[in-house]
């Protein structure tokens, strides 16, 4: 790819000239302050999605203007009225007109605080990652206005540096990019030749460099809440607080005491039957806020920390229950090296001895390379159980296009009568030899003993996998009412420490958007036969075979009323059985102000394998139904109502009952009864925000599950049990506020 300077040159200008208008910048929108009239307009701009790089004139304009107490950035939109309107929570990815900033205060090129806003004054936060991800659970206090005109719209943002954490040097260097998505040609324009998917995205940032204050700051969070216990006649109230201090702009401490992380923000209802643990996001601010020295991730969905862990249950102890007493989290960063600590502590129920936590990690960065180190140690006296978790890792970036990434961790596991040792590996990588191919690999071998689950997360070990994934993408096809195309083929070896065969698996992929703004997504997966590891939950290994996957996937353009989305997999699965799984979902913009969606799906297999106990596997033909109903209404600027309603129920008719061998055949044994259940969770919240991290919070919420061992109720009927049994059932109230 050639190499773009024309963004750095004109930002030299830019922020040689600019300090001295900073004062003079009130933050309304308008973008009519002396100080904007005297800096730079940049009208550059790059079509990034559809990938064509194609540069163009005046999508937006951005202007900048730096300090040594933060930036100042304002951008102009041009617009063909009307705009689209959507009304949703904070937080959330747009799909109408908005802006988005990326800043990279290290300058390492690993990751980037992000900033976005749409034309409605919506906003979300988060931080970029090095493995592509964008993570919008962490959020922090900056400022900014928007404003419609008849063709075009303003933002006007201010970004305090103390709002991010990073080494204060000498002369700061950092980089920047704003991207803009234009519903109108539904493409996204940036001030770089290079988007988020791209291996070259952060190295492309233009440099900036200013000078800034060693600041300090604290940051006091105190809350009290209080909640109707309904289902068990209780109630109770609590007091809290969480401190944020940074003595100097490459420190922070943190600390909580006595938090109180539940009923506002809730997970999504999953029911799982499966072996593998669902994974579920960290959405307490205490656990976001400064975290990413600590997150180390590899194959498999494996987090050497995964913090939701902390004050949730116990992986290894399914009897514990315990709460969250108090947290400290301390980290320190220079030019090139960065500390950092976390410690936690629980308490358990009926006065027991609770869990703690304490995670010590360390990295050297060099350039866009990057050596760390973390060690864990976890002690649950529940079960008398001592874990210690050692990791490493090196990021290496060969080039712009092509990055390295390699890991072992070892654990270290002591419960009565005997110690546990494992360890695993992996080395992933990513290249771009050209704008239109890619390359992805990953290749790991996790021990049978390995044991994360204290503190980390991964889906599986016993573990040696290889998989690899190209892509080829034709951004500008222009063709046969297709606008661009992406093709796509991945394969995937495997099998466990017990040298069993596991199915070997082939797929390939089409992707295209159409002219009129209809995406399509075409896929199809072989497998073939092999052992399933999990179904028996490490005993006798189910010799299984072959199957396919075919998926199809289409999602209507956004149009002023909403959009439509439609999902469907089929294939094989278990002995000789098919499955299809089905889902439509509709968000419809009923006024400005309110925004409903609806998602409805089924799924059904003739030959659904689920495992009863040690070597005893049933099969059903079984039919699971879904539905989620969700409601946003905008009250104001400040005040929101959400309403959401989630239930799940599920019929499984018993086909045959197999003893599992040692070979892995299955052999017939009695028969079982038929199961059905439901389950259900309903909230409705009231939000009204006093500032951009602090807020009153009024909930009502209940959820409930039921279970018949004889499946004689109907589909409706099951939807009514869960909604009635109201296991959990609360009104609670929470204020949170900021000194």
């Amino acid at each position: 790819m050639k190499k773009h300077y024309n963004g750095s040159l004109l930002f030299l200008y830019l922020f040689a000239s600019s300090i001295a208008f900073a004062t003079e910048v009130v933050v309304d929108g308008s973008l009519n302050d002396s100080g904007w009239q005297s800096a730079q307009r940049n009208t550059v701009n790059y079509q990034v999605v559809p990938q064509t790089l194609t540069k163009v004139e005046s999508n937006f304009s951005y202007q900048v203007i730096t300090t040594d107490r933060g930036i100042y950035i304002g951008v102009v939109a041009t617009t063909k009225p009307p705009l689209r309107v959507r009304t949703q929570e904070n937080d959330t990815l747009f799909t109408n007109d908005h802006i988005q900033l990326m800043i990279d205060m290290n300058n390492t090129e690993q990751t980037s605080y992000v900033f976005s806003v749409n034309h409605q004054g919506y906003f979300y936060d988060g931080i970029y990652k090095q493995n592509k991800e964008l993570d919008l659970d962490w959020s922090s206090q900056w400022y900014f206005k928007t404003k419609v005109f008849t063709n075009s719209w303003n933002a006007e943002i201010y970004i305090p540096w103390t709002t991010m954490s990073f080494a204060i040097q000498e002369q700061n260097e950092f980089g920047l990019s704003i991207t803009r998505f234009d519903e109108s040609t539904n493409a996204t324009y940036s001030s770089i030749p290079a988007n988020a998917s791209m291996n070259s995205f952060l190295t492309n940032f233009s440099k900036q460099k200013v000078e800034i204050n060693n600041q300090s700051s604290l940051d006091i969070f105190p809350y009290i809440s209080a909640n109707r216990d309904i289902a068990n006649n209780k109630n109770s109230t609590d007091i809290g607080a969480e401190l944020f201090w940074k003595p100097t702009k490459s420190q922070q401490l943190s600390a909580t005491i006595n938090p109180d992380f539940g009923q506002v923000e809730s997970d999504e209802l999953v029911v799982n039957f499966s072996a593998i643990e669902s994974f579920f996001s960290e959405k307490r601010p205490f656990f976001n806020d400064n975290q990413s020295l600590f997150e180390v991730s590899g194959p498999e969905s494996l987090r050497v920390v995964h913090t939701p862990r902390i004050g949730g249950e116990s992986y290894y102890d399914e009897d514990y229950s315990g709460e969250l007493d108090s947290a400290i989290k301390y980290t320190i960063s220079s030019e090139q090296l960065d500390f950092g600590l976390l410690s936690a502590f629980e308490s358990a129920d009926s006065g027991k001895f609770g869990r703690d936590f304490w995670i010590l990690r360390g990295q050297y960065r060099l350039g866009a390379n990057k050596f760390g180190a973390s060690i864990n140690r976890v002690n649950t006296p529940s079960i008398e159980r001592k874990a210690i978790i050692i990791e490493s890792d090196f990021n290496y970036a060969y080039s712009d296009n092509t990055k390295l990434n390699f890991g072992i961790v070892r654990s270290d596991i002591e419960q009565e009568p005997e110690t546990t040792s494992d360890f695993g590996w992996w080395l992933t990588g990513s290249t771009e030899p050209s704008e239109q191919h890619s390359h992805e690999f990953s290749l790991f071998n996790y021990g049978d003993d390995l044991q994360l689950n204290d503190i980390g997360y991964v889906k599986r070990v016993n573990r040696k996998q290889f998989e690899y994934e190209y892509q080829f993408q034709i951004p500008d096809l222009d063709r046969w009412l297709i606008r661009d195309v992406t093709f796509a083929f991945e394969t995937e070896l495997k099998k466990n420490h017990q040298n069993e065969k596991l199915p070997r698996i082939v797929g390939a992929g089409v992707e295209l958007v159409t002219s009129t703004e209809f995406e399509y997504q075409l896929s199809l997966e072989l497998g073939s036969s092999g052992y399933d590891d999990l179904l028996t939950r490490g005993n006798n290994s189910v010799w299984l075979p072959s199957f396919y996957i075919a998926e199809l996937e289409l999602n209507s353009p956004e149009y002023d009323w909403g959009s439509v989305g439609v999902a469907l997999e089929m294939g094989t699965e278990g002995l000789t059985g098919n499955f299809y799984n089905a889902e439509v979902s509709i968000e419809q913009q009923i006024s400005t102000l309110l925004l409903i969606g609806l998602t409805v799906s089924q799924y059904n297999s003739d030959s659904w394998l689920e495992w009863d106990d040690g070597n005893t596997v049933d099969e059903f033909n079984f039919t699971e139904q879904g539905i989620e109903l969700s409601v946003d209404y905008q009250i104001s600027e400040s005040q929101e109502v959400r309403f959401k309603l989630e239930s799940v129920i599920g019929k499984a008719n018993h086909l045959n009952q197999y003893i599992v061998d040692r070979q892995g055949e299955l052999i017939g044994s009695k028969n079982q009864d038929d199961f059905s259940f439901s389950e259900s969770a309903f909230q409705l919240r009231y939000k009204y925000s006093l500032s951009k991290l602090t807020a009153l919070y009024l909930s009502y919420s209940f959820g409930g599950e039921f279970e018949d061992d004889l499946a004689k109720f109907g589909k409706r009927n099951l939807y009514k049990q869960s909604i009635n049994a109201k296991d959990a059932h609360n009104l609670f109230a929470k204020i949170r506020l900021h000194f």
